[in-house]
């Protein structure tokens, strides 16, 4: 039996429903416009970049390579939202997320592909314990006094994100501690310095 579609792949194919939710969203706040976009952008990279840290860290240290999956995730949760922020959009919602990435990037430097690598690693707090449990650890991985994932296990759960062609935007999030947004002349390099 086939499988029903996510609301961010009925979104990828359907330009009229895309913008439809967008303005219901708005309407009710679960999308805001901001203003202060500079802050908001720099906020969610240094957040991001933070999780990243701690995602090499743990890591290298080994024992923790359950708790670098997790930071990963929100690692690229925080990149994603700094990318709403680019857009002047902020939201607290996965699906309003993506629906932002949809509407401003998708065939404008993301390919179908990376929304969906977005889709499935874009999640919040309660999403990323969901996901352990659904691959039967959760439990294993917040109470259990074994580790559960090998550094190369752990390695192969970060998600590389690549850059926005043809955008203004530049953005890569991956295992090593590399993030970068580049918005019109400049680029951001994590932490939060323009270049020219």
């Amino acid at each position: 039996m086939k499988q029903p579609k996510e609301i961010w792949e009925i979104w990828l194919e359907n330009t009229k429903r895309r913008e439809k939710d967008f303005l219901r969203y708005l309407k009710t706040r679960k999308i805001k416009k901001e203003t202060e976009k500079k802050e908001l952008v720099i906020g969610h990279l240094e957040k991001a970049d933070h999780n990243l840290k701690f995602v090499q860290s743990a890591l290298n240290l080994e024992e923790f390579n359950d708790w670098a999956i997790v930071s990963a995730y929100y690692s690229i949760y925080h990149a994603s939202l700094a990318l709403c922020a680019l857009k002047s959009y902020s939201t607290k919602d996965h699906n309003a997320t993506l629906l932002i990435l949809i509407r401003e990037f998708y065939n404008n430097g993301l390919s179908k592909e990376e929304i969906e690598t977005v889709g499935k690693t874009t999640i919040e707090k309660e999403d990323v314990l969901y996901y352990i449990q659904a691959k039967g650890k959760r439990n294993e991985a917040s109470y259990s006094t074994q580790k559960l994932f090998d550094k190369q296990e752990a390695e192969s759960k970060i998600v590389k994100f690549s850059h926005l062609p043809g955008t203004g935007v530049y953005f890569i999030v991956d295992k090593t501690e590399f993030l970068k947004i580049r918005a019109s002349n400049k680029r951001y390099i994590s932490p939060h310095k323009f270049i020219t």
